[in-house]
């Protein structure tokens, strides 16, 4: 158990930097209590909420809206983020009269079983979290000796709201909920005005110290999109970072743009600076789609990449059908026990399909695996007699960085001992049920070969 106070002005006294080290891949449950609630909470942390819905992780929030208080469109957002309607997302508004609802909790569960939780005065709003407001609070985790059964108590504080029928409480699958309670007034269209500073002899407010943020959040702005027939988003908040926008639907809230490109975004410049939590890339299992040039197939070969993953590109647009797409360098190589073969760098795009009307696709993102890398590197092998990569093996996609903004693959023979291991982190994380999508697995820090 440790004890958190943001009055000491020490960044690891936040919540915000407690849930940045912990909310990672390894996360399978998070429960949330609320009684104020905010966007520019939950908007850092969008990829990660991505790429737990995609692991299948529970994710339950139950949040207040004090005399109306919280705003229609900071929930809409929410629904966005928990993917709802989804079977193992949950959100709840609590609104009573003459009463707050006030508690605030959050609650994670690894895969390894063990649990860990906040419980303190923050509420899941920016100043709460990233300590501009002076928060304190206690972390238990049941990995360093705290109890099982108080840490599941606070979980189960979260889900009787949803087992239980209790009064107040306004269930919310979907955005048709959140239009019903603003119109029955538990939500609100806009943040109520805050009340007026008290003034000083002299009739001016009088001066008091102002605090900063602990903990720096990136925070994504919103823009109208783009040529879509959506009407204009909402006007974004003061102070957030213009150096990613999302735009209106049918864009993604975990999408994220360059708010000047003026055609596909390219390199460093396609890159948010979200990263994918402890992975350095992916492992991926090849298909009939994808290994089509190492077999001489005609058409593109495309590999699909798991939403949890697109936080981290910053898109531009390409095309009469406004596809989001980011361009960037492309290296690959296979290596084996014997042998390490490279192709010369090539480009390579990764655009995503299906948003905009009349497109096709199913709002999947695919990146391009480009003949003109596959093809040398196939002639030198079928020279040595090697067995050629094919449906059904592994290989490892390394991510771009703001330092190395290149995607770099990696092929293998299964029975290389690059290719048991990668095989062991992929058997490791489908009965762990850490897998990024069905397609591929998170990959680890150092199990690729340096290049």
């Amino acid at each position: 158990m440790r004890y958190i106070d943001s009055g000491t002005r020490s960044e690891d006294q936040a919540v915000a930097h407690w849930l940045q080290q912990e909310l990672t891949n390894s996360i399978t449950q998070l429960r949330v209590q609320s009684g104020f609630f905010s966007r520019d909470a939950v908007r850092p942390f969008l990829p990660r909420l991505a790429a737990m819905q995609e692991g299948g992780a529970l994710l339950r929030f139950v949040i207040g809206s004090n005399d109306g208080g919280t705003v229609a469109s900071h929930v809409r957002e929410l629904v966005e983020a928990l993917g709802l309607p989804r079977e193992r997302s949950s959100l709840g508004i609590v609104y009573l009269s003459g009463a707050y609802y006030h508690p605030k909790t959050i609650h994670l569960r690894r895969n390894d079983g063990s649990q860990l939780a906040y419980v303190g005065s923050a509420n899941f709003t920016l100043p709460g979290i990233a300590a501009r407001h002076i928060e304190a609070g206690l972390l238990l985790d049941s990995a360093t000796g705290d109890s099982d059964e108080i840490l599941n108590e606070i979980a189960k504080a979260v889900d009787d709201w949803f087992e239980q029928d209790r009064p107040g409480f306004e269930l919310v699958s979907n955005a048709e909920d959140v239009n019903r309670l603003q119109d029955d007034g538990i939500l609100s269209l806009a943040r109520p005005p805050s009340a007026p500073r008290p003034k000083g002899a002299g009739g001016q407010p009088p001066n008091r110290p102002k605090q900063t943020y602990l903990v720096q959040l990136q925070q994504p702005q919103q823009k109208e999109a783009v040529s879509t027939g959506a009407p204009p988003a909402e006007a974004p908040d003061d102070d957030l970072d213009l150096a990613i926008v999302q735009h209106a639907p049918p864009y993604p809230p975990y999408m994220y743009f360059s708010p000047s490109a003026e055609g596909p975004t390219v390199g460093a410049e396609a890159l948010t600076g979200f990263t994918l939590g402890d992975a350095m890339g992916l492992i991926v299992r090849l298909s009939r789609d994808n290994d089509r040039h190492w077999r001489d197939a005609p058409g593109t070969a495309n590999l699909s990449v798991p939403i949890s993953a697109v936080s981290s590109i910053r898109f531009g647009f390409y095309g009469d059908r406004n596809r989001p797409r980011a361009e960037f360098p492309f290296l690959l190589r296979y290596v084996d026990d014997g042998k390490e073969i490279r192709a010369d760098e090539t480009p390579t795009g990764l655009m995503s399909y299906g948003y905009t009307k009349g497109d096709t696709g199913h709002a999947d993102l695919r990146l391009v695996l480009p003949k003109a890398a596959i093809t040398p590197v196939k002639a030198e092998l079928e020279g040595y007699g090697t067995r050629i990569p094919q449906a059904g093996d592994l290989a490892i996609l390394e991510w771009p960085t703001i330092e190395d903004a290149a995607f770099r693959m990696t092929f293998t023979d299964p029975n290389s001992a690059l290719g048991t291991a990668i095989a062991g982190v992929w058997e490791a994380d489908t009965k762990a049920e850490r897998m990024a999508s069905r397609g591929a697995c998170w990959l680890p820090s150092g199990l690729s070969p340096k290049w």
